[in-house]
């Protein structure tokens, strides 16, 4: 069966269109989030003039350094050791799998 999308109207839900649902069929219905619509830009709406590269530059440099603490500093580096680690044996383990159908 397929999704399908409506809208709460005057106390009731209304469809976009016809599903072909089995009559007596469970549905679970629950509001979608109204988000801010879009977020970012897409491609398109890029610039890539020199002024624009210029303020896109001040703006990166603008980003002060993030701050962390010892402790902090020390969980980021078990982190990364310990993903290595997995990755190192992921690859081990895929090698003696052999190649990839």
């Amino acid at each position: 069966m397929v999704a399908a999308k409506g809208v709460w109207q005057r106390g009731q839900i209304v469809l976009e269109g016809h599903v072909d649902w089995p009559e007596g069929c469970e549905v679970v219905i629950e509001p979608l989030p109204n988000g801010p619509g879009k977020i970012g830009i897409d491609e398109s709406e890029w610039r890539d003039d020199p002024a624009s590269l210029a303020d896109w530059e001040a703006w990166i440099k603008s980003i002060e350094p993030l701050e962390l603490t010892p402790e902090e500093e020390l969980n980021f580096s078990r982190f990364r050791e310990q993903m290595r680690q997995y990755n190192l044996e992921a690859v081990r383990r895929q090698m003696e799998q052999g190649p990839i159908p």
